[in-house]
């Protein structure tokens, strides 16, 4: 979704930019009369040239090193202004001869062929505008959808042109022919980076999410047959900013139609789901690749999910962390005064420890504990201190996903500690299983650092700062 608002917004800057300049030029006059070649060309120079290295620069914003980036904002300049040019050329040519026929038709079929006229031709810019996104990046993919987009997006933008011109001649409207422009253009823009933006999330199969390190839930598409990920300015996957990644540090290989994670030859050796590999690896969509200290999700709309392991493994030597204005030893926030739980002087209503919520069955917690919100029915997680004390969030039957990120089933946005993609429960054989999912933080189960756990009911989970007590 970010993607497609960032190319939205580039290509309607793009087209208002073009549109300032040329509104003050003789280029832009306010009467239909024949245009020459000479201003055709300058015309699409221009919109394409504008348009299409905004997109470029939307483009690079995504993630692509800084040498790749500035080279898709050239590429997409040069292209989108060549684009520019040839689509408003055959577009006005186009447009003439359906002007030509609307002549001898009635009034609503001429003004359906001039509509569709405009439509088409304005297409026809757009499409070829939309080309720089591939060319750019020597993706044919990209060019597939970039043309399919940018097509969508300039017919839109010819139809509301049309549409303006036709209300203000038979009088319905009495807009300024600037304002015509000005509304055409910004649209037609827009669409285009919309539809390219759209086009290309649909046509997404496969791609890198960003677990751990910097740009921590970026997205990476992976388009190319190979996909180089490093700290060199070539990558097509950086990883700036970690010092145990090499330049060429890893490859992804889509090769029949799968995807292959391979070591580049790198000092410190990648990891699938927490092995070094040492050879060619297939990929599953929900793999975790680490390359240094950087963390990356597989995904892939069409294939099958990882398998998770069997075996139960916890991280000895870890610390639980805490937030600021969390006791260490309890999780509980401190109130004004610097209390928590294990203060004294607190009720014995709400002196809940970690040892003390584990030995306690159900009927015993405290009723504050359960937020009015217990039943007895279903599996969960009750808040027992933390910044979700006393809140009760329900256990999907197909499967639980935890962290900051609004897309998690459980969305911890108010905890800092918590990772975007921080943890999942999962049911497996009959059993109640909880992985982490690369967080900076880690997940605790009774105070072990886990990768992977099997549950049982009144274990205490932690992610970030917040203690969660398992009903099950």
């Amino acid at each position: 979704m970010t993607k497609i608002i960032r190319h939205t917004f580039a290509g309607a800057l793009g087209a208002f930019i073009a549109w300032a300049v040329m509104e003050p030029t003789p280029l832009m006059p306010d009467t239909e009369t024949p245009v020459a070649y000479g201003v055709i060309f300058v015309i699409g120079l221009i919109f394409g040239l504008l348009v299409g290295s905004l997109l470029g620069l939307s483009e690079a914003m995504g993630g692509l090193s800084h040498r790749n980036g500035g080279k898709v904002v050239v590429v997409s300049a040069l292209v989108g202004a060549a684009g520019g040019i040839l689509g408003l050329t055959f577009g006005n040519s186009l447009y003439s001869a359906f002007t030509s026929v609307s002549k001898a038709s009635p009034g609503f079929l001429s003004f359906i062929l001039l509509l569709v006229g405009r439509a088409v031709g304005w297409a026809l810019i757009g499409g070829f505008v939309g080309l720089s996104q591939g060319l750019a990046t020597n993706s044919a993919k990209k060019i597939r959808n970039g043309f399919i987009g940018g097509f969508l997006g300039g017919g839109l933008g010819g139809t509301v042109f049309e549409i303006l011109v036709m209300l203000n001649k038979g009088h319905v409207a009495n807009l300024l022919p600037g304002m015509i422009r000005f509304v055409s253009f910004v649209i037609t823009g827009g669409s285009i980076g919309l539809f390219i933006g759209l086009v290309s999330e649909l046509a997404k199969k496969a791609w890198l999410l960003k677990m751990v390190g910097r740009n921590e839930g970026k997205e990476y598409e992976l388009f190319k047959p190979i996909t180089v990920i490093g700290r060199s300015e070539l990558a097509d996957i950086p990883a700036f900013g970690d010092p145990d990644v090499t330049e060429k540090h890893s490859v992804v290989i889509q090769q029949g139609g799968r995807y292959y994670i391979e070591d580049a030859g790198s000092l410190f050796g990648t990891s699938l789901n927490g092995t070094r590999i040492a050879d060619r690896q297939p990929l599953r969509s929900g793999d975790v690749i680490t390359v240094g200290k950087t963390r990356f999700q597989f995904r892939d709309k069409s294939a099958p999910r990882m398998a998770p392991a069997v075996q139960s493994a916890t991280v000895s030597g870890a610390v639980i962390p805490t937030a600021q204005g969390v006791c260490p030893f309890c999780g509980a926030a401190r109130d004004s005064n610097g209390n928590c739980e294990c203060s004294a002087g607190v009720s014995d209503a709400t002196q809940i420890s970690t040892q003390g919520v584990a030995n306690t069955s159900v009927t015993q917690l405290p009723t504050q504990l359960m937020g009015g919100q217990a039943t007895r029915t279903g599996a969960r997680l009750v808040g027992v201190s933390g910044v979700y004390a006393n809140q009760v969030f329900p256990l999907e039957p197909s499967g639980t996903g935890i962290g900051r990120d609004s897309s998690n089933t459980i969305s911890l946005a108010s905890d800092r500690m918590v990772s975007r993609m921080h943890a999942r429960i999962v049911e497996e054989g009959g059993a109640i299983v909880a992985y982490d999912e690369g967080s900076s933080n880690g997940t605790f189960v009774n105070g072990e650092q886990i990768t992977r756990r099997a549950l049982m009911s009144a274990d205490i989970i932690q992610i970030g700062s917040t203690k969660f007590r398992v009903e099950l």
